[in-house]
């Protein structure tokens, strides 16, 4: 112990003479008593691995606590006559030199998906002053290509529960501590996994090589996917003259699918170190589960890879697109036909057409060649040009330029395709602290002079929102001397993940976000873009076009941040996002989207926050919806709707047919 002194105890009050100072305490918080019969190191020992601050002894029973009391006299004695005598009365008190909070109590970790983890818990039964909370996720193993981050989140003491945004397939100790003045509490720890997540890349189509037969042999490419491991590739076939369309989730052996009369199967599930060989589509073998049948001659066939990864009992799959047609198996030369005859006819006509196409094409460029040196020499430069390097002296003036060796992209974390270029994951030094951020690569010297005004109209959009809490930020642009980097604020978790991953399968309970989350998420959404409103000047005006929960992304804390519009708008894995069940009745009519229109698109984003990721109209496909909402469909009241939240969402749903101007518009306005 740090210090010792000696009380007697009686009608709950403590007597302490320590250093001949004499004072009296009441109001004592209850302490907990240990065993009997135990030596002073022992108990010493339990109260310190309990994380009290005090061991008391007294009629050799064992107590811990954290509080004596209240001094209510001072330099006199108690009133009990025996008090200083009897040491029947008598207690030993040892400060243990505990100071700091003990471990966070009932710590639960839920609704672990490939994003997210929910973390709750309680006060610690042992503390005394808590200021906050500390949270960390230490990454044990991951299939990222990269060191990622140990994120680190800190909560005030008020806060007892929070989703917590991860990386997929990644094993993680989840470490909580109470924050005293004193310094940090002991610690919570434990190991979670998180699933599998969507694998981040398409895989590469199959390399034809040559045919034999009925056969056709194949070079699959091996791919590298940071959401997970690649546990297996498959080799589909698809008969293409049948004209069905290729759906994976109805993919089935060969034997299955001819049973059921669909025209592409599953020919092959091969191990990863097997596609460092070649593979032979048709050769009648069984690879994994699945028959290699023989191909027929008279069949147009694509062939289509996929890539299948799993860990812990879940599993998730992509496939190649489906664009390597070979038609009737002509297409490959059969190495058991006859060899051509070297002076065919066919040969030499064709050869002398290749020639002469040659000769023309050599000539033209040696005239295009001496214009354009002319045009040089002559100080001539092409209109686009000159737009384009004004354009870049003004963004030059508006934006941060960031130095190339302060920026790192990962080239394999694509997270997904824009209309301009591919959008990767990468980091950013600012101030001695490395940013995530999402770059957006764009091959500037290869787009036509159209995609180049829409990139710049685009990049222009985001220039002008200027900065706000919920809005993801333009962080920068980079220049090379191949493309122009556009570097954005990265925050890996939307909206419509973080409310499916909120819904709470225990009974009696709807989620584990609070209605006030909710409420906020939706109030700050509202503020954010009553911003992009705010930046109309004149004929200018910014209107988001795709507003939903997919489109808002949701940093810690539930800082809801608007994504989707100008060039922070892309897709993953190819796949097109179809924003009809968001758009307004007037754009269905043929009106162009306006401010009014972001706000029926609001109203769905505030319903679908209600219903925790629900998809608006789910029980009709994407075609029905037009028609049924013209005439008058819309989405529901559900039972746990209030009626003034519900009338909101029904005033941003009335239709505005001659009303331009949002100061008269019969809409709310954000």
């Amino acid at each position: 112990p740090t210090e010792t002194t000696t009380a007697s105890t009686q009608n709950d009050e403590i007597y302490l003479n320590f250093n001949n100072i004499k004072c009296c305490l009441e109001q004592r918080q209850q302490t907990f008593r240990l065993l009997r019969r135990q030596t002073l190191s022992s108990n010493l020992l339990r109260t310190t691995i309990h994380h009290y601050k005090y061991s008391m002894i007294k009629n050799d029973f064992c107590f811990c606590g954290n509080y004596l009391g209240v001094e209510v006299t001072k330099n006199v004695t108690c009133d009990c006559p025996s008090c200083p005598d009897s040491k029947a009365n008598l207690t030993d008190v040892y400060l243990t030199g505990n100071l700091v909070p003990g471990p966070p109590e009932n710590v639960q970790l839920t609704n672990i998906t490939d994003i997210s983890v929910h973390i709750s818990w309680e006060v610690p039964k042992s503390y005394t002053e808590i200021s906050s909370y500390l949270i960390q996720a230490t990454v044990n193993h991951t299939y990222v290509n990269y060191i990622p981050n140990n994120p680190v989140w800190k909560y005030l003491n008020d806060t007892f529960g929070t989703t917590l945004i991860v990386l997929p397939a990644t094993r993680y100790n989840i470490t909580l501590r109470a924050i005293s003045p004193d310094g940090p509490g002991a610690m919570f720890s434990k190991v979670i996994e998180t699933q599998v997540g969507d694998p981040e890349n398409l895989p590469d189509p199959p390399k034809i090589i040559k045919k034999y037969g009925n056969k056709i042999e194949i070079k699959l490419s091996e791919i590298s996917n940071s959401n997970g491991p690649i546990t297996s590739y498959l080799v589909v076939v698809l008969n293409e003259d049948s004209g069905q369309i290729f759906q994976d989730q109805l993919l089935k052996s060969y034997s299955e699918a001819k049973n059921d009369g669909t025209s592409y199967y599953i020919a092959a599930e091969l191990k990863p170190e097997s596609i460092k060989n070649n593979f032979i589509v048709g050769d009648g073998n069984y690879y994994g589960k699945y028959y290699n049948a023989p191909l027929e001659s008279n069949v147009n066939y694509k062939i289509i890879s996929g890539i299948i990864s799993s860990l812990n009992g879940q599993t998730k799959r992509a496939f190649s697109n489906s664009d390597n047609s070979i038609n009737s198996l002509k297409e490959i030369i059969d190495e058991d036909s006859e060899e051509m005859d070297g002076d065919s006819p066919a040969v030499v006509i064709g050869l002398s057409i290749a020639i002469g196409l040659l000769s023309f094409m050599l000539v033209a460029g040696v005239i295009g060649f001496i214009i354009l040196k002319s045009r040089e020499n002559n100080g001539y430069i092409p209109e686009e040009e000159h737009s384009k390097l004004n354009y870049y002296k003004n963004l030059k003036q508006k934006v941060t330029t960031i130095p190339y060796n302060q920026l790192k992209i990962e080239p394999t974390n694509l997270l997904g395709i824009g209309r301009f270029g591919r959008v990767n994951s990468g980091s950013v030094y600012e101030n001695n602290t490395l940013i995530p951020v999402a770059a957006y690569s764009i091959q500037d010297k290869k787009l036509s002079p159209e995609d180049k005004k829409n990139m710049l109209r685009d990049l222009d959009l985001l220039i002008k929102t200027g900065k706000h809490d919920n809005i993801i930020a333009l962080i920068g642009t980079c220049e090379t001397s191949q493309i122009v980097l556009v570097v954005l604020e990265y925050v890996s978790m939307n909206l419509k993940d973080l409310l499916l991953g909120s819904r709470d399968s225990l009974p009696g309970r709807f989620s584990n976000m609070t209605e006030n989350q909710a409420l906020d998420i939706a109030i700050n959404v509202s503020k954010g873009m009553a911003h992009l409103e705010s930046n109309r000047t004149g004929m200018f005006q910014i209107v988001h076009r795709q507003l939903c929960a997919r489109n808002v992304m949701v940093a810690n804390g539930f800082v809801p941040k608007i994504s989707g519009y100008g060039l922070a708008q892309f897709y993953s894995h190819n796949n097109l996002p179809d924003y009809t069940r968001w758009t307004a009745l007037e754009v269905f009519k043929g009106q162009s989207h306006n401010l009014k229109s972001d706000v029926w698109s609001f109203a769905c984003l505030l319903w679908e926050i209600c219903v925790l990721g629900g998809t608006p109209y789910g029980n009709f496909s994407n075609n029905e919806i037009p028609e049924r909402v013209t005439k008058g469909l819309r989405l529901p009241q559900m039972q746990y709707f209030s009626d003034e939240l519900y009338q909101i969402m029904l005033n941003c749903w009335q239709y505005e047919q001659f009303y331009p101007d949002m100061e008269v518009a019969v809409r709310p306005v954000f």
